[in-house]
């Protein structure tokens, strides 16, 4: 096989692979909807802040008890938004207190 032949597979084999990986609109709306579905609380006590990174952003409000499973999936999401060679990266801030505000977990005022 030619040498130009198998580049042009290769490049169609990216392009394919490329155009499989989450845009961050998308990333950001799966990350949401998983955030939305590990929030709920009680009692402010049962909020932790999960780790997750750009594009979905530096830190969520989650009932701790899905914590991990949070920043796993956050991990997960980011490689594939990073596998089409996409990047990005942000200062974070330092988030204000937790609270517990109708059933849900969620960053407070700042003082």
């Amino acid at each position: 096989m030619s040498m130009l032949r198998i580049s042009t597979i290769l490049l169609f084999i990216g392009l394919i692979c490329a155009s499989c990986t989450l845009s961050e609109e998308e990333a950001r709306e799966k990350f949401d909807a998983i955030v939305a579905e590990s929030n709920a609380c009680n009692d402010v006590s049962e909020c932790v802040y999960a780790s997750a990174g750009c594009p979905l952003g530096c830190v969520v409000a989650v009932n701790s008890a899905r914590q991990t499973e949070v920043e796993e999936e956050a991990r997960a999401l980011i490689e594939d938004y990073e596998r089409g060679g996409r990047s990005c990266a942000y200062d974070c801030a330092v988030p204000g207190p937790l609270e517990c505000i109708g059933g849900r977990c969620q960053e407070g005022a700042s003082p």
